[in-house]
């Protein structure tokens, strides 16, 4: 992966860095008193120069987000993660399904290849893929698929929508919960969906109960910021 063939245009590529490192220290995902890489190793994860890195590293520096130690290396510093409001909408089971959406499953990596997931002393079967709409990339997912129910249905869950395979299945679901937030695509993101980096997508968090209240799904979502429209009928 590489920032120059997914940087938006006309923004300086020291700038796409800082935005980067800036989203995920300020998700949480590079916490108070991380180090970060070498601004070699950072240039090479980038594909960027190491001045390149530098000219961040010091935009970072002076908001305040990270420190720098003589002989030691850069590190994060305490920010203050900022809550962010929530609304919460209940909605039907169905609308899970994928609607009517003629979505095609596209694996990112072998299935046959991933280790299985221990949660809560539960082995899950972890899918990384991404579904397509009209041959172009739509969803990008990182799904943990309780083990034995993977174990039933295999081939259909490599290649079917997983909450529709799961009914067909005859499992009955009896809850699920999904929090959307908005962020911002890091180089993966950008690659899967075919998007600029740091474009807005939405993140979605999802898991899915049976009728005996065990977590048999657990999924991470991610979709470009244009490909989702929320609507709230207030009664």
């Amino acid at each position: 992966m590489s920032l120059q063939s997914n940087r938006r245009a006309n923004v300086p590529l020291h700038v796409e860095v800082a935005a980067l490192l800036r989203n995920r220290i300020n998700s949480g995902d590079l916490k108070s008193g991380d180090k970060l890489p070498s601004l070699a190793e950072l240039a090479e994860v980038f594909g960027v120069t190491s001045l390149t890195v530098r000219q961040a590293m010091n935009t970072l520096h002076a908001e305040g987000l990270i420190e720098r130690s003589s002989g030691r290396g850069t590190f994060v510093k305490d920010v203050e993660i900022k809550p962010r409001r929530v609304f919460s909408v209940k909605s039907d089971l169905s609308q899970l399904s994928g609607g009517d959406m003629p979505l095609e499953v596209v694996l990112t990596t072998d299935s046959a290849s991933e280790a299985e997931v221990l949660i809560e002393g539960t082995a899950f079967k972890r899918l990384k893929r991404r579904h397509e709409l009209g041959g172009k990339p739509f969803c990008m997912l990182d799904v943990q698929l309780r083990m034995d129910i993977y174990d039933s249905a295999p081939g259909k869950f490599d290649k079917e929508l997983i909450v529709p395979t799961l009914k067909k299945l005859g499992i009955t679901l009896g809850s699920a919960t999904q929090t959307v937030a908005l962020s911002a695509a890091d180089l993966e993101i950008a690659e899967g969906l075919q998007v600029d980096v740091n474009s807005p997508v939405f993140k979605v968090v999802r898991t899915v109960k049976n009728d005996k209240d065990e977590l048999i799904y657990l999924g991470d979502l991610i979709y470009a910021g244009d490909a989702l429209e929320f609507r709230i009928d207030f009664l």
